[in-house]
């Protein structure tokens, strides 16, 4: 059952995991879709911890460290490899604009227009610059189609959550296991 007391601890331990860090978590989130991210992010970390919680109280407490550690295990390498995918997408479909003194970082697109990619292979620019050739970021649907902008921020949330997401469940499933009372001494002799 869910009681105030393990709504507030679920709360609390979500809250600490995106203000941890200076914030790490939230300051890349993708840009132009921070706020959606981060506060999508709060909500279904806030649901998989409370599952997991309610996981916790489920079974025998004999096979309790089992449940946790391969939890634990599994989420973790989940989360590296989000980590390096959601990296390697921010890589590829963000750039900072404009070049000389950026003011800001922003979503691009998952392919060139046919005219901006002649261009990009004609001259080797970068993003920024095609960015600035074509009009600047008003005309950017001149650089990518909205349809390749709006993949892109789908990728970038999509990864960006699954990384944070099974971040949170990673970390709230070894501090269960570390928790005063959990018999991970049973682990040991099993």
């Amino acid at each position: 059952m869910l009681t105030r007391h393990n709504l507030y601890r679920a709360v609390g331990a979500v809250g600490f995991l995106l203000a941890a860090f200076s914030g790490f978590l939230k300051g890349i989130a993708p840009p132009e879709e921070s706020a959606y991210s981060v506060g999508i992010a709060s909500f279904l970390a806030l649901c998989i911890v409370l599952l997991l919680s309610a996981r916790a109280k489920a079974g025998s407490k004999h096979s309790r460290p089992r449940l946790w550690i391969g939890v634990s295990a599994a989420l973790t390498v989940i989360a590296a490899g989000s980590a390096i995918l959601y990296w390697q997408s921010r890589e590829k479909l963000t750039f900072q604009y404009p070049l000389e003194n950026p003011e800001g970082e922003y979503v691009a697109g998952t392919q060139y227009t046919s005219r901006a990619q002649a261009w990009a292979e004609a001259t080797g620019q970068n993003a920024s610059q095609i960015v600035a050739k074509f009009g600047g970021l008003t005309q950017r649907n001149r650089v990518w189609s909205d349809d390749s902008i709006r993949r892109a921020k789908l990728i970038l949330i999509t990864t960006y959550l699954c990384c944070v997401l099974s971040l949170a469940g990673a970390v709230f499933s070894l501090v269960e296991l570390s928790a005063p009372g959990a018999p991970t001494a049973q682990v040991a002799k099993t």
